[in-house]
């Protein structure tokens, strides 16, 4: 009888081992992510969305189980959040495919102070550009702006809207937008690779815009200057050097000033 009540009570002390062992096991994934806030709190849990200047976000409770409470922003001094899979898996995807992946996210995570968000808007708003809605293009770069200011984002809406205005055919506008940023980067003898991969994007533009001025050699130049120094975007090396090759197809002995 002693023997049977103690098997009993092995069996229930395994399961409820085994319990615990499988909730220990599900909570990491409920606990990659951390905010903290500015008095130095770090709270974990699972950041689930943002919306009217709050986080929304999930934690364990004390009684067991979950809860969800919002964070306002304002109180937030960075936070800690893996890039999305749909993120990461549209890097070279075509322009509609970036847009069917990265809408729901950019809806969901807009505002919120981690590096991957304002990049995943970025390519978003190019990939609506590529397709033709500029609307939506521009509301997209407006929306950086506005949540990201005075960030490193701030070329790169500056580079997408001047590539607005020249599809627009507004040239010299699309020049005046980038020139500040050509400045600065023919100042700075050792740029980061952050900093090239910014470079090319707003290099690009630049060379369209002068080659639309029939300014060719200059144009040339601005291609050439993304493959030798700005190359750090594979992509965008590759589209500059589609671009110098078009160049010199099209007027043979071509070369840069």
């Amino acid at each position: 009888m002693a023997i049977g009540v103690l098997t009993f009570r092995a069996h229930s002390k395994l399961n409820c081992l085994a319990a615990l062992a499988i909730i220990v096991w599900m909570l990491p994934s409920l606990a990659d992510d951390q905010i903290t806030k500015k008095d130095g709190t770090i709270i974990s849990g699972q950041i689930l969305s943002v919306s009217g200047g709050q986080v929304m976000f999930q934690k364990p409770s004390s009684t067991g189980g979950f809860v969800k409470l919002p964070y306002y922003l304002t109180d937030i001094q960075s936070v800690k959040m893996a890039t999305p899979d749909a993120v990461a898996k549209v890097k070279s995807a075509a322009p509609a495919d970036v847009v069917a992946a990265l809408e729901p996210v950019v809806t969901q995570y807009a505002g919120l102070p981690a590096d991957w968000v304002p990049g995943a808007m970025v390519q978003l708003a190019t990939a609506y550009s590529s397709l033709g809605q500029g609307d939506k293009a521009l509301a997209i770069y407006t929306q950086i702006g506005t949540l990201y200011p005075g960030g490193a984002y701030d070329a790169y809406v500056i580079a997408g809207k001047a590539s607005m205005s020249l599809q627009q055919g507004k040239i010299d506008e699309a020049l005046a937008g980038v020139k500040p940023i050509i400045d600065k980067a023919n100042q700075d003898v050792a740029p980061s690779p952050s900093d090239g991969a910014l470079y090319a994007n707003v290099f690009l533009v630049y060379g369209q815009a002068l080659e639309a001025q029939k300014k060719y050699e200059q144009a040339l130049e601005a291609y050439l200057t993304v493959t030798t120094l700005y190359y750090q975007n594979p992509a965008l090396a590759d589209q500059a050097g589609q671009l110098a090759k078009k160049l010199r197809d099209a007027n043979p002995g071509l070369g840069v000033p």
